[in-house]
């Protein structure tokens, strides 16, 4: 993934003749240079790292043993992004469309679920239990699938509306069953809804961990709910709802994005940091290098953080005081584990091979979960954490590694912190590879090399401030921040799809494409002509 670094800049070099500068080569940067490249205009993508990809890059965990940082499942990639970047021809490809899951609890019971979950129930429940679940991921992929418009994130000022406007317009163009449905979800907790629809058991334990991943909402606060709706809205492969493994691993979605970037006759220039955004009469115009030198040019879409994106490149000046003290504020006290394991051995019968074909989740009873959240608040380290394992090599011939697994782990939550101690990493690690042992016990006795990835290992390696990487909140609040981080700024050609106009977690790439999109039908009413 590395891109041809940038030769040194002269202070007082000025390139002109861009129409378009894309800040930061994430998969929402690579995708707006993408679709402004297909479009005509001449792109330039400028990335500060000499690696692209932002938290998704390949990196060795042991010696001759590679991983990859960031996420290792697709849940909620844009279909429109895959078919108008053309990115099955550009090698996207699934190693597994629909992974299974493989839930284990803490009494030792297991439960395997299809990845279809509108045919999980008929094929793996008893009566009592498939006619309770069956009309559950119905009605919640049903109404997960109305609401998707409004999990894209807002494009500009005019789109800009509080939650409850948004939500009472999807309640007026709603049939009533939908609208039903939109009331009696929408605002609930996750322990509310599930109480209401489930006996105590396995079904209502899952649900809880899965509706509880990756969210910096606690399953008994309000909004928390429409996480999981979220979560349920994505669409892989053709299947709502469900997680997959590309070919590669999830970097390969990147070298994917990257190729439709080089198809679309955009340069990428690595190691070049922008210092700030050039704004003449309220107006972008180009922006000024780290080196000194100028890149002049009339559309801007920073794929950044919002922080560096606002404050540190077009300074508070220019920004609303309400915008600023967002900026500013406190940040989510949750955060993900990412963690990556090399083990010793391989997996000889079939049954246990086919296990490492599924994904596997330690899910905690809710009491837990609940109690897990509290502590993270509170900055302590939770005695049981949510945890999703893959093993990558049973999925991927190329990942796999010579007389030995490597399992790549998601854990969640943990707290938010800015730079923990060997001691703090210790405490974590431990919480997870006792979740493990619920998975496969003797496990730890076969572990190698223990690769933790936090938050601040994230920041550091991209530059990002590691607010970008803590657990995102209710969706309400995404709702909030993104309408705002989008159309933070009147300076005209300016346009923002960093990690805050995302709604949910994981690489979704609809602000790239937003943004991008935006700056074209203003570009076009200002008279440009591809």
């Amino acid at each position: 993934m590395t891109a041809k670094p940038e030769a040194t800049q002269s202070a007082g070099r000025i390139e002109g003749g861009i129409d378009a500068i894309v800040i930061g080569a994430s998969a929402d940067g690579l995708a707006a240079a993408a679709y402004l490249g297909k479009a005509g205009l001449r792109t330039l993508l400028l990335e500060e790292s000499a690696e692209i990809g932002g938290p998704v890059r390949a990196r060795d965990i042991a010696p001759g043993v590679a991983g990859v940082d960031g996420e290792h499942l697709v849940r909620i990639l844009d279909p429109d992004v895959i078919n108008e970047l053309e990115l099955y021809r550009h090698g996207v490809n699934y190693a597994a469309r629909r992974l299974d899951s493989v839930y284990y609890f803490d009494d030792g019971e297991t439960l395997h679920l299809d990845g279809d979950l509108q045919h999980a129930a008929d094929l793996m429940l008893d009566d009592d239990t498939r006619d309770q679940f069956g009309t559950f991921m119905r009605e919640a992929l049903e109404l997960a699938a109305f609401l998707r418009p409004t999990f894209a994130p807002l494009r500009s000022t005019e789109d800009a509306q509080s939650t409850k406007q948004a939500l009472d317009k999807s309640v007026r163009q709603a049939s009533p069953e939908i609208s039903a449905l939109i009331a009696r979800y929408a605002l609930a907790s996750i322990e509310d809804v599930l109480n209401a629809s489930f006996d105590d058991g396995p079904i209502k334990t899952l649900l809880t961990s899965e509706a509880a991943f990756l969210s910096g909402a606690a399953p008994h606060e309000a909004f928390s709910f429409m996480g999981f709706l979220r979560c349920l809205a994505g669409e892989t492969a053709g299947l709502q709802g469900a997680v997959a493994y590309p070919d590669g691993g999830v970097v390969s979605i990147i070298n994917s994005l990257r190729r439709a970037v080089q198809a679309a006759k955009v340069e990428i220039r690595a190691a070049a940091p922008v210092k700030s955004i050039l704004i003449e009469w309220d107006r972008a115009a180009g922006v000024v290098l780290q080196g000194g030198g100028q890149v002049r040019a009339p559309i801007i879409v920073n794929a950044l953080d919002a922080s560096r994106a606002y404050l540190d490149m077009i300074g508070p000046d220019a920004l609303d005081i309400e915008f600023q003290r967002m900026l500013t504020a406190p940040q989510s006290h949750l955060a993900s584990a990412r963690l990556q394991i090399t083990l010793r051995g391989v997996a000889k019968d079939e049954a246990t091979k086919e296990n490492l074909r599924r994904r596997l989740v330690f899910s905690p009873p809710p009491n837990d979960v609940r109690r897990a959240f509290i502590d993270a608040r509170a900055g302590r380290i939770p005695e049981s954490a949510i945890v999703e394992a893959i093993f990558p090599g049973a999925l991927d011939t190329d990942a796999a590694v010579d007389g030995g697994q490597i399992l790549s782990i998601v854990a969640h939550p943990f707290p938010f912190d800015q730079a923990p101690d060997a001691r703090r990493r210790n405490e974590i690690s431990t919480v997870i590879l006792a979740a493990l042992e619920k998975i496969a016990p003797g496990i730890s006795e076969q572990v190698d090399v223990i690769d933790l990835r936090l938050p601040c290992d994230l920041a550091k390696v991209t530059g990002a401030n590691i607010a970008a990487y803590a657990a995102k909140p209710t969706i309400m609040q995404q709702w909030a921040l993104a309408g705002t981080a989008v159309s933070a700024s009147d300076i005209g050609g300016v346009y923002f799809c960093g990690p805050e106009a995302q709604i949910g977690s994981g690489i979704s790439c609809t602000a790239g494409k937003n943004a991008a999109k935006a700056a074209l039908r203003e570009f076009k009413k200002e008279g440009g002509a591809p």
